[in-house]
């Protein structure tokens, strides 16, 4: 007997353009919430040693995400062997706290460090995927098309936010900056999530920097 053979019609070959088109764009906003480390600075005049107990502070409105993202920040830290410590223990005000209660929170857990992380701006994109027409669409001259277009896969439209922000690792031992970076955290689904993934990339590179 003589083995099936399969056709390719131009229906079949719609189908399954369909069906990578979506399974890309399913991808794509899946590996949308990310974060991505633009520019750093490290002071040229800091040679060491790297600072041994960080002071982890979240200049955020909501007293909820600082809390959060300072405790995950801070379990990082931890396990990549660097002491830390959330500066909502000590310092559990809302809101801009006082340089003389951070000068205190300073002193009394014997921080040589404090990294300060903020959000500068919050963007908001656009992702369209456009609608699909299959192969052979065209076939049935303008008129053919014109009313087969009104049956076309519509465009998929996905809004997300893009965080700006800002992380500044000040040396408590001479009062200076000797590190920063500006980050980019991409659709964040929740604040755990986004400052464990936020850290993964933060604290390497402050690592490989030689200031923690």
């Amino acid at each position: 007997m003589d083995p099936v053979q399969r056709v390719s019609t131009p229906m079949a070959a719609g189908r399954a353009a369909l069906a990578i088109a979506t399974a890309l764009a399913l991808a794509a906003l899946t590996g949308c919430a990310s974060t991505q480390l633009k520019d750093t600075w490290k002071d040229p005049a800091f040679t060491g040693p790297p600072l041994q107990r960080v002071l982890v502070i979240g200049a955020f409105k909501s007293d909820l995400n600082r809390r959060v993202f300072e405790d995950a920040f801070t379990a990082a830290l931890q396990a990549a062997k660097t002491e830390a410590l959330a500066s909502y223990v000590t310092l559990p005000e809302s809101g801009a706290i006082p340089n003389e209660r951070v000068r205190a929170a300073v002193k009394s857990t014997g921080s040589d460090a404090v990294l300060v992380t903020r959000v500068l701006r919050v963007r908001r994109d656009v992702n369209v995927t456009p609608a699909y027409m299959g192969p052979g669409f065209y076939r049935g001259g303008f008129y053919g098309w014109y009313g087969g277009a009104w049956a076309a896969t519509p465009a998929d439209v996905h809004v997300y936010d893009v965080l700006t922000v800002e992380s500044t690792l000040w040396n408590m031992r001479t009062d200076k900056p000797v590190w920063a970076g500006t980050s980019e955290v991409t659709a964040p689904s929740n604040v755990t999530t986004a400052s464990q993934e936020f850290a993964g990339v933060l604290i390497p590179r402050m690592k490989a920097d030689g200031v923690i």
